[in-house]
């Protein structure tokens, strides 16, 4: 299971080139955050963010079930098909985050 503070991710990335498997987990997880803050909002969202694992070298077709744990202050994910599970913390206030975009409104 990952556990991923964004903001260890973001220094990385924004501070060098970063390296491009980081950029795409990068984008996913910033899909991951938008999809469970905007619900957070009360902002109507029609995807689910599909799962970026490729079990024996082939794309896994789930979509993700993403739950934001408020006691944790963490959101958590887990792709049905293949088991790809995780953890973001450190979300609140960045760019992604649908609730401190919406707050004001």
């Amino acid at each position: 299971m990952w556990v991923i503070d964004i903001n260890d991710w973001l220094d990385r990335l924004f501070s060098t080139n970063g390296a491009p498997r980081f950029k795409v987990r990068l984008k996913k997880l910033g899909e991951i955050i938008t999809y469970a803050t905007a619900n957070l909002a009360g902002i109507s969202v029609d995807f689910r963010p599909g799962c970026w694992r490729r079990p024996d070298r082939r794309p896994c077709r789930g979509a993700l079930e993403i739950e934001l744990v408020s006691e944790k202050d963490e959101i958590h994910w887990i792709c049905p098909v293949c088991g790809n599970e995780g953890a973001v913390t450190g979300w609140r206030g960045e760019f992604w985050d649908m609730t401190s975009t919406f707050a004001n409104t």
